[in-house]
């Protein structure tokens, strides 16, 4: 996957406003548009001491919002912060606006914004394989296929992975999906 980082640390330390944000977010949208398919942005924290509710919704919520849209086609948003304390409003914006998103902290992986426990559980699993089939997730979940379908067609929705379809079984689709953080 291409892979850019876009750094919000030139915006200032301390971001506050909304006004800041727009103008943040018009350049991370261009960034974003610029990354060849399948395409990956690190939108990076580094360097931030404040990131207010306002300036994460206007910059990061909102493109996120565009990107599940598929205005964006096949290109994802992943967060990079030294801590969850300060990711910790910009998950409220998403969970505000029913998204999600990958915050990488030190290693791990976190998930901000709203994701129910089943909807977490079958992105972990995606993550643990790298790549899958939704017939094989179906199977490891011991859920029903049109179940994992619909888990899968919502990640997907997400940006929280990546789904190619290669053909249908029977009366269902045939999926291969893909780690978003893993490739």
């Amino acid at each position: 996957m291409n892979e850019l980082t876009f750094p919000i640390a030139p915006f200032g330390v301390r971001l506050g406003t909304r006004l800041e944000g727009k103008g943040a977010r018009e350049k991370l949208l261009v960034t974003l548009e610029s990354i060849p398919e399948p395409g990956r942005l690190i939108v990076s924290l580094d360097g931030v001491e404040v990131l207010s509710g306002s300036f994460a919704d206007e910059t990061i919520a909102l493109s996120c919002a565009r990107l599940a849209t598929g205005e964006y086609g096949d290109r994802y948003l992943v967060v990079r912060s030294p801590s969850l304390e300060i990711a910790e409003d910009l998950s409220h914006k998403l969970e505000r606006r029913h998204l999600a998103m990958f915050c990488l902290i030190d290693g791990r992986i976190e998930v901000l914004g709203q994701l129910a426990f089943p909807m977490r559980e079958t992105l972990e699993l995606v993550n643990k394989l790298k790549e899958t089939t939704a017939k094989e997730l179906s199977e490891l979940l011991g859920i029903r296929h049109n179940a994992c379908l619909h888990r899968v067609g919502k990640l997907t929705e997400l940006r929280l992975i990546r789904r190619e379809e290669i053909g249908s079984a029977g009366p269902h689709r045939a999926y291969r999906l893909f780690s978003v953080i893993y490739t």
